[in-house]
Order: structure tokens, then sequence, then C-alpha cells
């Protein structure tokens, strides 16, 4: 194959360059029509998570998209590991029980914590904690607090003649907490006055469900 040719004036010229492929002559295209694919994919993805956001322990935004749990079928579970009697809440029309957990606690993880969330009627969140761990250590958990790092009350307040007293939660959030013996209650969230002492009486108050590990 001979790669040059001579023009009329005798001179050598270069051979066209070959045509390019398809391949290359749609690749411009395929990643513009990707990335317009992409585009469209994260558009979809955060409408789907601007239905709420969280702050640590505090939902905001569109609360209706966040799950309901069963609070009775959930204390039941967490009973069965437990080394201490809980309690079921019943609460009023309103309000939405949203998360739960059993956690580790304490130095070691030598205590347990069982933690229901509700979501309030004015859509704040409060959390119920029923746990054998020291109050201080309860206080330390909610508001991310080192081991090393002093804990103060800021007063104390009564709830259908049980004392409680009042932490600061994490940021502007509060806790509160009561020692009933082989259990303590600790309640902590962004909720108003009215929705702590709801809270709190309604724990007071609740079915007892004994702990099997008790």
């Amino acid at each position: 194959m001979v790669d040059d040719a001579n023009d009329e004036t005798g001179q050598t010229r270069q051979a066209e360059p070959a045509r390019r492929s398809l391949r290359d002559r749609l690749g411009m295209r395929d990643m513009v029509l990707s990335m317009v694919v992409l585009a469209v994919i994260v558009l979809a993805l955060v409408g789907i998570s601007n239905g709420f956001t969280f702050s640590p322990g505090t939902p905001s935004g569109n609360t209706s998209n966040l799950p309901t749990v069963d609070v009775a079928a959930e204390l039941q579970a967490a009973a069965a590991g437990a080394k201490f009697p809980l309690r079921e809440p019943h609460l009023p029309a309103g309000w939405r029980p949203n998360s739960d957990s059993v956690d580790p606690i304490g130095p070691n993880g030598s205590a347990q914590a069982v933690r229901i969330g509700w979501i309030t009627p004015g859509g704040r969140f409060l959390q119920l904690s029923q746990s054998n761990a020291n109050p201080v250590d309860l206080v330390r958990a909610a508001a991310d607090l080192g081991a090393d790092v002093p804990v103060s009350a800021n007063g104390t307040t009564t709830v259908n003649g049980t004392q409680w007293t009042i932490y600061p939660g994490i940021r502007s959030e509060s806790s509160w907490v009561t020692d009933l013996g082989p259990v303590r209650l600790f309640v902590t969230g962004n909720g108003t006055t009215d929705e702590f002492r709801t809270l709190a009486a309604a724990a007071l108050t609740g079915h007892v469900v004994p702990a099997a590990g008790s």
C-alpha cells in the first residue's frame, strides 16, 4: 500500500487520514447522555432524602416519611435479654413511635439501655431510655460527652409525685432522669416541657414488662 501520492506539481502529499470510527464519533454524545442520566438519578435521590433530615437524635422536615415501630413488640423482644423490668408507655393520639434500639452503655458497655423514640404531635422528637446504667452515663451518652467530662444538673421537676433531675442534652436539647431502683428512666430530645412531662408520666404509669434476665 502506498501512503504518499504526487500531485500535479510533483510535490508529495500525505494520504487523507482514515475516517473516525463510529465509536469515536459517538463518544462525546454518549458522554453527554451519560451525564444527563446521572444528573436525573442524583436529583431523584435528593428529592427522596429531602423528606427529612436528622441532627443527632432530632429529625426535622417532613416527618411523614419516617418509619413507625411497634412499641409493645419491641419492648417484649428487648425484655428477653434485659436484666431490669421495662415499662410500656401509653401516649395520647398524635405521638408516633419511629425508632428503637438496645445499646450497651457505661464503662466497657457493662450496662444496657433500651430506647424508644417518638415524633411528638408538634413534630419534635423525644426518646425514652430504660436502663440499669448510672444516670450520669446516660447523660454522657445522650450528649455525646467523654467519660472525663463533668456533668452537672440544671435542676429538678416532679411528675406524678416522682422527682426527675434535669440535665443539659446535646446542643439545645434537655434530658430528664429518674431512678426507680432496678431501672433508670431517661427522657431526652427537643420536645417542649409539656411534651417531656407527657412522656415522663406515661413511662411512670406504663405497663411493666418483666425482664427474662432479672
